[in-house]
């Protein structure tokens, strides 16, 4: 329907999961939905699959202590600035990339302020609800469309 790919990122499977059936209630096929759990499944994911829209946790369990981020971004390791560092990775390789922040933090943490500073579309604040989401990508596709 959307001719979007998406990357979820969040490192709680529920969560992934909960922005998964919204995708698919909105008629996204789910071979152009990829998924990763963690900061260097994040790049892996985002450098095979290119996608358009990208859900991203800024709090990633495994954080950017390992993987190839730490080598791709040069960046101290920093578990809290995980999904920071997932987001300016890929806003460098896809300037045009649309993302939408997942987070439990409050709206004025520097680390969610600082994804609205480089661009983010949308914060979702957690909880999410399929709701949110249906309403958030209904917002990106109108965003997106020529």
């Amino acid at each position: 329907m959307t001719g979007l790919r998406y990357l979820i990122v969040d490192d709680s499977p529920t969560v992934r999961l909960t922005i998964k059936q919204a995708l698919a209630q909105e008629k996204v096929p789910s071979e152009e939905v990829f998924e990763a759990g963690s900061a260097s499944e994040a790049v892996a994911a985002f450098d095979r699959a290119h996608p358009q829209v990208v859900f991203l946790d800024i709090t990633l369990s495994e954080g950017a202590a390992a993987g190839p981020i730490v080598d791709l971004l040069h960046q101290p390791r920093n578990p809290n600035q995980s999904g920071n560092d997932v987001a300016r990775y890929m806003l460098q390789k896809s300037p045009d990339l649309t993302i939408v922040v997942c987070t439990g933090n409050p709206s004025d943490d520097p680390r969610v302020r600082a994804l609205i500073n480089a661009g983010a579309f949308q914060v979702l604040q957690k909880p999410i609800r399929l709701a949110q989401i249906r309403d958030v990508l209904r917002q990106v596709l109108a965003e997106r469309a020529p």
